[in-house]
């Protein structure tokens, strides 16, 4: 609220605003200093998480499919991999661990 009448409100008006830009520069140096704000940091995260994943997936998908042509080409190939699997499992859990 200037008052033309009465300079210290002009100054009044004039130093509100050069705190506001005060405020501004401080803020953009703080986010400089300190890097980005927690939150925005876990959504980068979270968004590499869920790439990693999906990525995960998809191989994972890519290899059992891979799997089942393989074995359905070579079906005693199947059988001979149950058979190693359940050694596997076997010797896991004589030794007190879960396959």
């Amino acid at each position: 609220m200037s008052n033309p009448i009465d300079p210290a409100c002009n100054d009044c008006t004039a130093n509100r605003a050069l705190i506001a830009k005060l405020d501004e520069r401080l803020t953009a140096l703080e986010t400089e200093v300190r890097g980005a704000p927690a939150e925005a940091l876990l959504e980068e995260f979270d968004a590499a998480k869920a790439r990693s994943d999906a990525r995960r997936a998809a191989i994972e998908e890519y290899h059992a499919l891979q799997r089942e042509e393989f074995y359905k080409e070579l079906p005693w190939l199947k059988e001979a991999a149950a058979r190693r699997k359940a050694q596997y499992e076997a010797f896991m859990r004589e030794r007190g661990f879960e396959p």
